[in-house]
């Protein structure tokens, strides 16, 4: 079981993905709206997996929390509604899923071992995935 993450302002979509998490068998460590918080409880207690919204309730704060968790060894998944994400990451390893995730999309990212480095395009569940 991983220790899950959520970094997501939209109230509705949050509590989605927790449920996702919760019925793949996975533990949610928290849901944040903004980064500070987000990268706060991150420090405290080191989640395995964060699910990363890109702009979130204080701007275009995403990339910055996904650089930061991936700096403490977190596996990062970026949803957005935005096709192309890479721009804004850099060489940050992550794997992208558009948004809303089906619950299937979640336990498949929270079940697949997956080379960060390594990219690899496919369809899942009418969601893209996209592996850096």
């Amino acid at each position: 079981m991983s220790s899950v993450l959520i970094c997501e302002d939209d109230a509705f979509l949050a509590a989605d993905l927790s449920m996702s998490v919760e019925s793949a068998g996975h533990e949610v460590a928290g849901v944040y709206a903004n980064a500070s918080d987000a990268l706060r409880a991150a420090s405290d207690n080191v989640p395995d997996v964060a699910f990363v919204d890109l702009e979130l309730a204080d701007g275009h704060t995403g990339s910055a929390i996904a650089k930061s968790l991936q700096a403490l060894g977190v596996k990062v998944v970026v949803l957005s509604g935005y096709p192309n994400v890479g721009a804004g990451l850099g060489s940050v390893p992550h794997t992208y899923a558009a948004k809303p995730a089906s619950p299937d999309m979640v336990k498949f990212l929270l079940n697949s071992s997956g080379s960060a480095r390594k990219t690899a395009h496919s369809k899942f569940a009418g969601n893209s995935l996209t592996t850096t």
